[in-house]
Formats: structure tokens, C-alpha cells, sequence
């Protein structure tokens, strides 16, 4: 089936008894974007210019730059819903820039509640970390961490918090605190 729209701007529908899935294309002179529904395997892939730019997966992972899944994360089967790969450091950073004129700048916010809401955490959780990876040949093992908790009892705006700082020795596969700042 194809549809064309304004001017040179097409639209392609393809699908097969093969469960090949759906194929739409918005073209101008070739260098289109495409969105496709891969056959069978419950995601869609988006490209540009006819290359993978990203895809969800079925189990509602974003993937930036690849079209499967890595599990190979050091950290307790995390698998995370949110995945940039790339071959250059531009292709597998994310970057946060605030263009105003004021003192204040990006930032990011990691944040943990003990359930639905905003259900109190505890004394000793863990709020959020910063994993750096290294590839062994298998896996992604961690060579350097920075771990939030709580540091105390909070309560209504008091959240008493701090930092772990973690690194991994010569011929470990795990991080092992090295430095505290506490509240």
C-alpha cells in the first residue's frame, strides 16, 4: 500500500502474512524517517536516513542506538529501561544544557519513595547511585561508584543524607566504600 501525501512527502504500509510487521516511511528524496514494528518480536524501531535510531522495546525499554537490550550490567540483574549505546563519545553521552542568563544550571534529579506516593524512606536507604562500567570480555563490571542515602531519621522537609564514594580493587568484582561524607 503506499500513500502519497503533499508534494513529495510518501507514506509506505507493508505487511506481510510472514508477521514481517509494519513499515511506515515519511520520504523527501530518500532521506526519510522511518518506523517500523519488527515481525514477531513486539517492538518498534525508529531510523533516520535509514539508520537505527531508536527503539522500545516489549518490556518498554527506550534504546538509543541499538536495537536489543543490554543485561549485562554488574549490578544485581539490573536491566535498565533506559539504554544509550554508541561507537563515539558523542553517540553514548547524555547531555543536559540550560541556555539562560541566570546562576542556576542543569541538573538531575534521582529520586526514591518506599512505595506508591511519596511513602517516607529510612535510615540507611539508598536514594540513588552513579555506576561507572568496565567491560571484562562478558559482562559490564563496576570500577567506580557514588552511592546517596539517608544518614538518620528524615522527616517533613529533613532528609539528613550521604555520600559513598566506592571503587574497586585490583583483582575484584566489586566496589568496596572507600570514602563517607556523612550529614
Amino acid at each position: 500500500l503506499e500513500v502519497v501525501g503533499s508534494g513529495d512527502q510518501f507514506i509506505f504500509l507493508q505487511t506481510s502474512t510472514s508477521s514481517d510487521g509494519v513499515y511506515i516511511k515519511a520520504d523527501s528524496g530518500g532521506d526519510g524517517t522511518e518506523f517500523q514494528t519488527a515481525g514477531g518480536q513486539n517492538k518498534f524501531a525508529f531510523r533516520t536516513n535509514g539508520t537505527l535510531a531508536m527503539t522500545l522495546d516489549s518490556s518498554q525499554r527506550v534504546l538509543i542506538g541499538i536495537d536489543d537490550s543490554r543485561d549485562d550490567f554488574y549490578q544485581n540483574g539490573v536491566n535498565p529501561h533506559f539504554q544509550v549505546e554508541g561507537g563515539t563519545t558523542a553517540k553514548s553521552s547524555i547531555g543536559a544544557t540550560q541556555n539562560a542568563a541566570t546562576a542556576d544550571g542543569p541538573r538531575m534529579f534521582l529520586g526514591k519513595t518506599r512505595g506508591t506516593g511519596a511513602q517516607v524512606v529510612s535510615d540507611g536507604d539508598r536514594l540513588g547511585a552513579i555506576s561507572m562500567q568496565g567491560a571484562d570480555g562478558s559482562d559490564l563490571v563496576p570500577s567506580a561508584e557514588i552511592h546517596g542515602h539517608v544518614d538518620g531519621t528524615p522527616g517533613a522537609n529533613d532528609m539528613p543524607g550521604r555520600l559513598l564514594f566506592n571503587t574497586t580493587a585490583d583483582g575484584a568484582a566489586s566496589t568496596t566504600e572507600r570514602m563517607r561524607i556523612n550529614s
